[in-house]
C-alpha cells in the first residue's frame, strides 16, 4: 500500500492566549511531551510515521523549539516542523460573539491572576478578539505547500490525531496501519485509560463522546490540495464530530491513555480523589474550569453532585500494582 502515516500533534496556536500560554509553560509541556507521549511512540512496534508539530509563527525562533528540534535529530526521530499554527478548526472558538469575546477576556485575565502572570493589556484585548478560525485556509495554504516539498506523491495520507500530553498503545499505529484506506474512512479510538500524573492513578476513561485520538484518511491528491483539504472535513468544529462526518471504524479499546499533569485545557482530575472537571461542550477550556473555585460553585449549585464518584462519571474501574505496571508498559511507561 502506497501511503504516507503522518502523527499530526499542534504544539502551540491552540485555544486562548494566541494559542501560547508562556514560556514557562511551554518548557513544562515539552518535559511531559519527552517524557510521556514520545516515550509511546518511540516504544510503537510499527515505527513507519512521520511526526508532524505545528507551532504559531513565533515559535520559528523560539529557543525552546530549535532545542526540541535538534532532539529529535539526537534520536533520529522522524519529525516535520510547520509554523502557522493549528491546521483544523479550533473549537475554542466554535462560537464567535460578543459573550465569547467577554468570556475570552475574563478567562485570559483569570489565567493571568492564577499564574501570577503580568501581561500587556492590550494584548489580551487582541487575543479576545481573535477569530483564528477565519485565518484557516490561508494558513493550511502556507502549511501544505511545505508538506508538498516534503512528502513525496502516494495514493493515501494516513493522519493521526495526538495532542502533546497523551499516548498511544505500542501496537496502535500498526492496528491504524492494518484498516485498507478508503475515501471518508476514519478510525477512532473510544474507550482507552486516564492517568494522573500528580498521583499516579491510572483508571479505565470512559468518555461519552469521541475522545481526541483518531485518524482521517485522505486520498493524496486531497490532503495536499488546501481547497480540497478543507472541504474534506465538511462541518468538523471538534473531535466529538468525526463519528457524525466520517465513516468510522473503532479500534479495540484501551489503546491510548489520556493524562491529567493539572495544567490541561480541557480536563483535571482533581487531587488524589475521583473528581473529575471537564468543560465538556463549553466553547472555551481554562483552568477556571479545573480550579477548586469551580468544583465550590458546583457544589453550591448541586450539593448531590460532591461528594458522589464523580462530576462527570467517566473514570472507571482504577488498577493498581502488577497490573497497573503491566498496562504502563504496554504505553512505553
Amino acid at each position: 500500500m502506497n501511503c504516507h502515516h503522518i502523527v499530526y500533534t499542534p504544539f502551540t496556536g491552540v485555544g486562548l492566549h494566541g494559542g501560547m500560554r508562556g514560556q514557562k509553560w511551554l518548557k513544562e509541556r515539552i518535559e511531559i511531551f519527552k517524557n510521556y507521549t514520545l516515550k509511546s511512540f518511540l516504544n510503537q512496534s510499527n515505527r513507519k510515521f512521520v511526526h508532524w508539530f505545528s507551532f504559531r509563527p513565533e515559535e520559528a525562533s523560539n529557543p525552546l523549539i530549535q532545542e526540541l528540534g535538534e532532539y529529535f535529530k539526537k534520536i533520529d526521530y522522524s519529525f516535520i516542523f510547520t509554523f502557522e499554527g493549528l491546521m483544523y478548526h479550533d473549537d475554542k472558538f466554535t462560537s464567535f460573539t460578543v459573550r465569547t469575546v467577554a468570556r475570552n477576556l475574563f478567562m485570559m485575565l483569570w489565567d493571568c491572576w492564577r499564574y501570577k502572570q503580568i501581561k500587556n493589556p492590550l494584548e489580551i484585548i487582541k487575543y479576545s478578539f481573535q477569530n483564528k478560525n477565519k485565518t484557516l485556509p490561508h494558513r493550511l495554504d502556507k502549511t501544505l505547500f511545505t508538506l508538498r516539498n516534503i512528502l513525496p506523491s502516494a495514493e493515501w495520507v494516513f493522519l493521526t490525531r495526538i495532542d502533546s500530553d497523551d499516548m498511544l498503545h505500542k501496537d496502535a499505529i500498526q492496528l491504524i496501519q492494518d484498516i485498507p484506506p478508503e475515501e471518508r474512512r476514519a478510525i477512532v479510538m473510544d474507550k482507552g485509560f486516564i492517568l494522573n500524573k500528580q498521583t499516579g492513578q491510572l483508571a479505565d476513561w470512559n468518555p461519552t463522546t469521541n475522545p481526541p485520538f483518531h485518524t482521517i484518511i485522505f486520498p493524496y491528491y486531497v490532503f495536499i490540495d488546501p481547497m480540497q483539504h478543507l472541504y474534506y472535513y465538511k462541518e468538523y468544529k471538534s473531535h466529538e464530530d468525526i463519528t457524525k462526518i466520517f465513516n468510522c471504524i473503532s479500534l479495540p479499546r484501551n489503546k491510548y491513555l489520556y493524562l491529567t499533569h493539572g495544567g490541561n485545557i480541557s480536563t483535571y482530575w482533581y487531587t488524589n480523589q475521583y473528581y473529575l472537571v471537564t468543560t465538556g461542550h463549553m466553547n472555551i477550556g481554562t483552568r477556571w474550569n479545573l480550579s477548586k473555585l469551580r468544583i465550590w460553585w458546583l457544589k453550591k449549585k448541586n450539593p448531590i453532585l460532591i461528594p458522589q464518584r464523580a462530576i462527570h462519571p467517566f473514570i472507571g474501574r482504577e488498577y493498581i500494582g502488577e497490573e497497573k505496571q503491566k498496562i504502563l508498559i504496554q504505553f512505553g511507561l
